[in-house]
């Protein structure tokens, strides 16, 4: 059940109009792994493996999941007008990071509207960027417009060639020390942090971070070696490979937005409850600690004036409410579900809603309207299971 209807979604909503699908480069191992294939975001995706989404899942929160997300895109950005660029072209603050440092932030467009979402990280010599895959032509289009109407002298790489491998779960850190050794102390680099590392003459680079709530991190490595890379992790026997069906669920769980669901070119920052990812002026000074105001920022305000509903958390009674689903108060519309799933860790349906103001309060008792039957909700704060990341400063 929990693969027929997400199948059904990502084959209906996220096809992205590709002429022609993409393989991931790894397309021929996941097959060999007897994955189910469908198509994503352009691209020939792993859905499931034999497992089943279910306990792919509670896999991934009790052990390690490992996920080939190289569909996203992977940018490296160099020139002496970097930090102006990134700054321009996201929400992100980044005067104030370290080297290494990641920041999840936004690229919004002129009204604020949600272009993608990305994770940024400041380098020694250059930027690197992570966007999601049905959206990084599109950012890359968007990138290509700033350099030309601001004039900054940047350089953009995109990285076709290197296949990105998401370890995700509490025995992450095992598996990254088994298979690169100690030595490089990757179980101590704190979550939104990256470094270069290099073992048996291969060249590594290690993210603290990921999309299931876990601790984890994500590895980007050439092509010709990530065959190498995953029967490595394989080898270890604490992991397994999990698709998109499980990418989900555990998204969820951990209460983190998709773009296409929950965030769109339509949804501002503050419509979607993602205003923590944008960068805001000094408390005593009222300054911005920035080279360059980024685009959509005029907007903001106006905006959040504006503004009529909110992304919610909900809990389901019975059943698990997906898109399309209206949200309903006495028979009255005053909702719309974004994503919804069976919450195998809570074993319970769960999902986002874009909620009318004037009822998006935590607790508050609402109804659901599944192929016409009206099932009750409850609203509820996210995360729905605790999210696990790696802070030494919070341990």
């Amino acid at each position: 059940m929990i693969l027929n209807t997400f199948k059904q979604q990502i084959m209906k909503k996220i096809s992205y109009g590709f002429s022609q699908l993409m393989k991931l480069h790894l397309h021929d191992y996941h097959v060999n792994l007897k994955a189910k294939m469908v198509p994503f975001a352009g691209y020939d995706m792993p859905v499931q493996y034999p497992l089943g989404v279910l306990k792919e899942h509670l896999y991934c929160r009790e052990s390690c999941g490992l996920f080939d997300v190289s569909h996203m895109g992977q940018i490296k950005v160099f020139g002496e007008d970097r930090m102006k660029f990134v700054e321009t072209l996201t929400t992100g603050e980044f005067q104030s990071k370290k080297s290494g440092q990641s920041v999840l932030c936004l690229i919004l467009n002129e009204k604020a509207g949600i272009i993608d979402d990305t994770i940024v990280a400041k380098r020694d010599d250059h930027i690197h960027i992570v966007v999601n895959a049905g959206n990084k032509f599109i950012d890359m289009k968007q990138m290509d417009k700033i350099i030309k109407e601001y004039n900054y002298k940047v350089q953009y790489e995109y990285l076709k060639d290197k296949p990105l491998i998401a370890v995700q779960g509490p025995n992450a850190h095992k598996v990254l020390n088994e298979v690169f050794g100690t030595e490089h102390n990757l179980d101590k680099i704190p979550f939104m942090f990256m470094v270069n590392i290099q073992k048996n003459g291969i060249d590594y680079q290690v993210n603290r971070c990921g999309y299931t709530g876990e601790d984890g991190y994500e590895i980007s490595v050439d092509n010709s070696k990530a065959e190498e890379l995953c029967d490595k992790l394989l080898a270890t026997k604490m992991t397994q490979f999990c698709g998109l069906g499980a990418r989900d669920s555990l998204r969820l769980e951990a209460g983190l937005c998709l773009h296409g669901h929950e965030m769109d070119e339509t949804i501002s920052p503050y419509e979607a409850k993602l205003m923590w990812t944008v960068r805001k002026p000094n408390k005593d000074t009222g300054k911005y600690n920035e080279s360059a105001a980024f685009i959509g920022r005029d907007a903001l305000p106006q905006r959040q004036k504006d503004s009529k509903f909110k992304r919610m958390g909900f809990i389901t009674q019975s059943g698990i409410a997906r898109p399309p689903c209206d949200i309903e108060f006495q028979g009255q519309k005053i909702g719309s579900v974004t994503s919804g799933t069976y919450s195998p860790n809570l074993k319970k349906g769960l999902g986002f809603a874009f909620i009318n103001n004037e009822y998006a309060k935590d607790g508050t008792q609402l109804q659901a309207d599944i192929r016409g039957s009206k099932v009750n909700i409850t609203l509820s704060p996210t995360p729905f299971v605790p999210q696990r990341y790696y802070k030494p400063d919070k341990q």
